[in-house]
């Protein structure tokens, strides 16, 4: 029979081997501790600082995880890439009944003296007839240009009906409308007749900033008068291609 003092052997025989609950490394007759949770600042050793916590993991090539992409979320610049912006404001070219005014008026005037030009040059018989009738195909076209480019390239973007409604023609980036500009949508000018009238309501109807075919070709567009042409920005360079919306 065992001393006092010595521990008894156990009675169920066979070495006692570590319970399958107990915890690695711990001592024989050590008992089981339940495991802590992962809670920050427990489990460390006493005087043992702890690591500032790193905002985002290393990714691939070095981009960090959960950081946004370089170049903003995706989607940003698929939002503003494609269509360039204009800085003409939308609100200032909602004229169009002005500009249905504007174009009768001005095709009155421009009719008036090329009737007139015609019937000053109709003249003679023959070869001479033939001539003058040359001669006034030339003049019309000039007198064309003058009317409907050159005039409003002399005078703030405006014709004599424009001037009459309150608006005039500028560029699409927000600056003046240049000679060549105004030729260009002059050329695509359908003289005055009831088709050419509301083919032209339909196209600026459905047009972002009301414009008419001639208006989208020559990047122009008819905005209110008080509107001040500006020099355009460098951000807008090629502006003007903002299609129907």
């Amino acid at each position: 029979m065992p001393q006092g003092g010595e521990p008894r052997p156990q009675e169920t025989g066979g070495p006692a081997g570590p319970s399958p609950q107990q915890r690695p490394g711990a001592a024989p007759g050590q008992g089981t501790m339940p495991e802590q949770a992962n809670v920050p600042g427990q489990g460390r050793a006493p005087g043992q600082e702890s690591t500032p916590a790193q905002p985002y993991a290393e990714g691939p090539q070095g981009q960090p995880y959960g950081a946004p992409p370089q170049g903003g979320m995706p989607g940003e610049a698929a939002a503003t890439a494609g269509r360039p912006i204009s800085p003409v404001n939308e609100a200032e070219t909602r004229v169009t009944g002005r500009r249905i005014v504007q174009y009768i008026i001005d095709a009155i005037i421009y009719s008036i003296v090329a009737g007139a030009i015609a019937w000053a040059l109709d003249r003679g018989t023959g070869g001479l007839h033939a001539f003058l009738v040359l001669i006034t195909v030339v003049v019309d076209i000039i007198w064309y240009v003058i009317y409907w480019a050159l005039v409003p390239y002399r005078v703030k973007g405006q014709t004599v009906g424009m001037m009459a409604l309150g608006i005039r023609v500028i560029s699409m980036d927000g600056g003046p409308a240049s000679l060549v500009q105004l030729i260009v949508r002059s050329i695509l000018l359908v003289l005055f007749s009831p088709l050419s009238l509301l083919v032209g309501i339909i196209t600026m109807m459905l047009s972002r900033y009301r414009q008419r075919v001639g208006d989208h070709i020559a990047k122009t567009t008819v905005v209110r008068a008080p509107v001040q042409p500006m020099p355009a920005p460098q951000a807008y360079a090629g502006a003007g291609q903002a299609g129907p919306r």
